[in-house]
């Protein structure tokens, strides 16, 4: 029979976050990421995050929502705790792109005004709501243990 601990039913709604998290990045990645308004001149990189690190993010997800069926499976917190390392894949890969990218490619082309699409922002908070579950199951585990 499982524990009866203080905290212990909290479980749950953290895998559901988790999972959600999983679902709002796979929203992030069909939006765009980058919006501009002009045509960008030959030879600019495209803006949008590429194929490489979209495939990250979503190979990201597929481990996240693995640790949230183990962690309804087994009923315990434990893999839930390493869904931190994916969301931080997701928010890095994210992150490098708003940093590094864009404003790089506006110094090619400032006329085209390159802003960050839905996309970015949309996988920025389920990255963040990610590693948020992950760290909670992680201090969770630690309270019981």
């Amino acid at each position: 029979m499982e524990d009866q601990r203080p905290g212990g039913g909290l479980r749950g709604p953290r895998a559901v976050l988790a999972a959600v998290a999983g679902l709002g990045v796979i929203a992030g990645l069909t939006l765009r990421t980058a919006e501009y308004p002009g045509v960008l001149p030959p030879g600019t990189p495209d803006p949008e995050l590429n194929l490489g690190l979209r495939l990250v993010c979503a190979a990201a997800v597929l481990v996240a929502g693995t640790l949230a069926y183990l962690t309804f499976a087994r009923r315990r917190d434990e893999p839930l705790a390493m869904a931190s390392l994916p969301g931080l894949v997701v928010t890095g890969v994210v992150l490098r792109h708003l940093v590094v990218t864009l404003p790089g490619v506006a110094r090619f082309q400032p006329a085209a005004r390159i802003v960050p699409g839905a996309g970015a922002w949309v996988l920025l908070v389920s990255g963040i709501a990610m590693t948020a579950a992950g760290l909670a199951a992680a201090f969770a585990v630690r309270r019981a243990g």
